[in-house]
């Protein structure tokens, strides 16, 4: 490796450094909202859970980096990213539709500024700010006549491609 290239590499571990701290930085700051300001307990809170992806032809594990889960049911699928926020939205509503046997019903998305908190069921953004996100008392009270509803079977499969592919192209910082 010449000299250009090794100052290139150094160059590429760097911005992955700093990418993987700020994606630490967002993920405890979301755990910390959803703690001490929304009052969602710890056992609610699965972290960095893995999930099984069934394809029509293979099948993976896949992660994420929050679900809330309530007594009857899961209430929200969270992903922190280190920029472009909007480009992982499809990526979760497909994953909300897709990864349970019925639709996690909320998704929201941040890179720690900025926030996108989607319903899923309709289909329709929710809030775009952490004081927009449900309190542990409002996910309950929702959750009291939550229906657990199916993806349609005809359009899942293309759900998890959706995943799939999206898995595929994560940067080795989100691994």
């Amino acid at each position: 490796m010449d000299e250009k290239e090794e100052l290139i590499q150094k160059k590429i571990k760097e911005e992955e450094f700093i990418e993987q701290v700020h994606l630490e930085g967002t993920k405890q700051k979301v755990w910390e909202i959803l703690i001490k300001e929304k009052q969602f307990k710890p056992e609610d809170i699965q972290v960095n859970p893995k999930c099984r992806l069934v394809l029509s032809d293979c099948e993976t594990m896949v992660d994420i980096d929050f679900i809330i889960n309530l007594p009857s049911a899961s209430f929200m699928v969270i992903k922190c990213a280190y920029a472009a926020i909007e480009s992982w939205e499809r990526y979760l509503i497909a994953f909300a539709r897709a990864i349970k046997d019925y639709q996690i019903p909320y998704v929201m998305v941040t890179d720690g500024k900025q926030v996108k908190i989607i319903d899923v069921m309709k289909g329709f953004l929710l809030g775009d700010s952490f004081e927009s996100l449900f309190n542990r008392q409002e996910a309950l009270k929702i959750m009291e006549d939550f229906k657990k509803v199916p993806y349609p079977a005809g359009k899942i499969e293309r759900e998890r491609r959706i995943i799939y592919a999206f898995e595929g192209i994560k940067c080795p910082t989100q691994k």
